[in-house]
C-alpha cells in the first residue's frame, strides 16, 4: 500500500468484541506491509489493553454501548485511537490489576487519554523497532 492507510472499526462493547477487533488491526498492519514484526506485537498488546479497558470497564452498571478504533498509518508513524462514550472509572490498586494503561504508556512513543465525553485514548507509535 502507497500513502496512507486508515481502518475504523464501530462495534457493541462487549469482552468478546476486543479479540476480533485487535485480530482486524494485525490484518490491517499486515496488508499495509509497513509495520516490522516486533513493533507489531508491541502495538497489538498496547492496542489489546485499550480496548480490554473500553470493553470491560466503560460501562459499567449500565446497558452496554459502543466502542470505535480508528487505525491510521502514515510516512513514520501509526496512530491508533480507541473511544467509547462510558465513563473513565479512577480506581484505587488492585492486586494484580490496573495494568493495562501503564503497559500501553511504556509501548506506544505517546499516550493521550481525554475523559472528557466518555473516553478516548491516542496511541501514537513507530513503524518500526528502535
Amino acid at each position: 500500500m502507497i500513502g496512507n492507510s486508515e481502518l475504523r472499526i464501530n462495534c457493541r462493547a462487549r469482552p468478546e468484541a476486543a479479540r476480533p477487533m485487535r485480530h482486524a488491526v494485525a490484518a490491517f498492519l499486515a496488508a499495509t506491509g509497513q509495520v516490522d514484526a516486533e513493533s507489531c506485537d508491541d502495538i497489538l498488546t498496547a492496542v489489546g489493553e485499550a480496548l480490554a479497558n473500553a470493553v470491560e470497564h466503560a460501562y459499567e452498571g449500565v446497558e452496554e454501548n459502543a466502542v470505535e478504533l480508528f487505525a491510521k498509518l502514515d510516512a513514520d508513524t501509526l496512530t491508533v485511537d480507541v473511544f467509547d462514550s462510558g465513563t473513565f472509572i479512577e480506581r484505587p490498586p488492585r492486586p494484580g490489576r490496573g495494568f493495562g494503561l501503564r503497559i500501553v504508556e511504556a509501548i506506544a512513543r505517546e499516550v493521550h487519554v481525554d475523559v472528557g465525553n466518555g473516553t478516548h485514548i491516542r496511541m501514537t507509535f513507530n513503524r518500526q523497532a528502535k
